[in-house]
């Protein structure tokens, strides 16, 4: 994984998922993904894989043929990372307004909510240690 968590921008994460998803997978497999979605050129696929590359997100795969590409780091390692820079930078660090929005938009799904309930008793147990 990178040093730093890089700033990416709403392209940048799309095509990080979906390499995700496809990986090892071309560029070409994810333009056919995203363009249609997004309205985006190919050119714009591959200028974003470029740029995930050189961020140090992306890695071409050895071998012949097409140049197939994966991800450097996992969702499970990157995307908290991203979640936590979000509220230190966009929510001054306060996360209640991030916890309202799920909960006034109906994002929560019952697997959420239970992984919450989970969270808040390991944060209990961890209070008391203290």
């Amino acid at each position: 994984m990178p040093k730093s968590v890089p700033s990416l921008g709403d392209l940048e994460i799309r095509v990080l998922r979906l390499v995700w998803e496809q990986q090892p997978c071309t560029e070409r497999q994810i333009s056919e993904l995203v363009m249609p979605e997004l309205g985006v050129a190919r050119t714009t696929v591959l200028k974003t894989m470029q740029r995930l590359e050189a961020k140090g997100l992306l890695v071409r795969m050895p071998g012949g043929g097409s140049i197939r590409f994966k991800a450097v780091v996992d969702r499970q390692r990157l995307l908290p990372a991203l979640v936590g820079r979000f509220v230190e930078t966009v929510l001054g660090g306060a996360t209640d307004p991030l916890v309202a929005y799920l909960a006034d938009h109906g994002k929560l799904s019952a697997k959420d909510l239970d992984s919450l309930r989970a969270i808040v008793r390991k944060m209990g147990t961890k209070g008391k240690e203290g």
